[in-house]
């Protein structure tokens, strides 16, 4: 019977933990998406750099997102 609820609380944990790494991923979307619409009416010198990091961060949310899936 402990070991039903241990492993019933296992499947909880990794899946809590891949639903905000997903959800990571769609607010660094939103990110991107909000920075994307800045540059077009914002003009700036930091432009590039604002949009690299943004590509960056996006980046490391899918990564995370496929490291979560694989280590879980």
């Amino acid at each position: 019977m402990l070991n039903q609820i241990n492993l019933y609380l296992q499947i909880v944990e990794k899946s809590s933990f891949i639903l905000g790494s997903i959800l990571y991923l769609i607010f660094s979307l939103v990110v991107v998406k909000q920075v994307g619409s800045m540059t077009k009416n914002v003009y700036d010198k930091y432009n590039s750099v604002l949009i690299a990091f943004s590509y960056i961060h996006i980046t490391f949310a899918v990564f995370l997102v496929f490291l979560t899936i694989i280590i879980l």
